[in-house]
């Protein structure tokens, strides 16, 4: 029984991993024709990933895509520098701990609507403040600004576009999940620990509308 559990969970967790990097490779081509919108379309769509991995099979499943998603981010070019990379699993690891302890260990004790709520306002706000200021603040000043190996034109530019995409659409991004991300969840007031990954139906009903 725990080996099928076993196989179970690194299915659905592979599956989602699987997903956010597609999100992230094939979307940011297909957009790169307007960087606003790519950012808005591809971070809302991991956002949600790394929320529904939590909610269905625990924290290590978000905790694992957080970090496996931008090492291969980085290894397919869509990260700019490999220092960039702790910076964004760390804000990919604070939605992901948001929605474990309030929507999963119910640390407040209220209905799983205003415990979802909460969730998402502050887990977009958490991770907005700490892509802001672990990119512009100390990325930006100590790293990239001391790289040797870049030229000035190239750091200069470098700088332009990462404090635009780890500033307000970060924000934007997170926040778009609360109305077009995932919607309509009924029955939440059960949700089994790791109930998707014990072979039953968990009480959470999710749409998808996007």
């Amino acid at each position: 029984m725990k080996t099928k559990k076993r196989i179970l969970w690194v299915t659905q967790t592979a599956m989602l991993l699987g997903l956010t990097v597609a999100a992230q490779y094939y979307l940011t081509t297909m957009l790169s024709f307007n960087t606003y919108l790519s950012q808005l379309v591809v971070g809302s769509l991991v956002n949600m990933f790394l929320i529904l991995s939590t909610l269905m099979c625990g924290f290590w499943s978000g905790f694992s895509i957080s970090v496996l998603a931008p090492f291969i981010a980085l290894s397919l070019g869509r990260l700019p520098h490999v220092w960039i990379m702790p910076f964004v699993a760390a804000g990919n690891l604070a939605i992901v701990a948001v929605f474990w302890l309030i929507c999963r260990k119910k640390i407040f004790n209220f209905g799983f609507s205003i415990n979802w709520a909460v969730s998402a306002f502050a887990g977009s706000l958490l991770k907005f403040t700490v892509l802001f200021f672990g990119v512009t603040k100390i990325f930006i000043e100590f790293i990239l600004k001391n790289d040797a190996a870049l030229k000035a034109p190239q750091i200069a530019k470098m700088s332009e576009n990462l404090s635009f995409m780890f500033s307000l659409p970060q924000l934007a991004s997170a926040l778009i999940r609360l109305y077009f991300g995932i919607r309509d969840i009924s029955d939440t007031e059960k949700i089994p620990e790791y109930a998707a990954c014990e072979n039953r139906s968990p009480r959470l009903k999710i749409n998808i509308n996007l």
